[in-house]
């Protein structure tokens, strides 16, 4: 059993020289964005910067028993919807008048409190998410009927190496 452990990192690492030997011009040059834990009390997501089309995962760990709320992100936009803010007492409006809410996830610590959720920004006619530039630019997300602070992040105007979607823009469809 012990001759297993040396053997099978042995052939692992031959594998792995015989795929660069037979194609040496493939370089692997993979730009990662950095993982840096963002959190706000028992909330957290991953990164600062997200590639577009990246899933942004938030994780919620310990939420006291006794708070409830709701988790809303918003994304950038170029037009106010002033209305949208007078229903969500306690935000800033000076901090989201250039945003609009992309989503939102209720919680409450009585009944839950641990849970993961991820998303995914990404073009979508009935929403009116008609082009990559209503995705790119500082997202926020903000823990309404809490005292947690907002948190930010952004979406680079660029995709993943592997990420083969276009982003073209939606045209007469639904509402873009």
């Amino acid at each position: 059993m012990n001759y297993l452990k040396i053997a099978v990192p042995i052939i692992i690492v031959v594998i792995i020289i015989g795929v660069i030997i037979v194609n040496p011009e493939q370089e692997i040059i993979e730009e990662e964005i950095e993982t840096q834990w963002r959190e706000s009390g028992p909330f957290s997501i991953e990164k600062y910067e997200y590639y577009l089309g990246e899933k942004i995962f938030l994780t919620v760990n310990e939420i006291p028993k006794d708070v409830s709320g709701e988790v809303i992100v918003f994304r950038p936009t170029s037009t106010q919807n002033v209305e949208e803010f007078e229903e969500l007492d306690g935000i800033s409006k000076d901090e989201i008048t250039t945003k609009t809410k992309y989503l939102g996830i209720k919680f409450s610590g009585e009944n839950k409190q641990n849970f993961n959720r991820y998303f995914e920004p990404s073009l979508n006619e009935w929403k009116g998410i008609c082009s990559r530039s209503e995705l790119v630019g500082e997202w926020v997300i903000v823990f309404h009927g809490t005292q947690y602070e907002d948190m930010s992040f952004k979406i680079l105007n660029q995709t993943s190496s592997w990420d083969e979607r276009a982003f073209e823009p939606i045209v007469d469809k639904g509402n873009c």
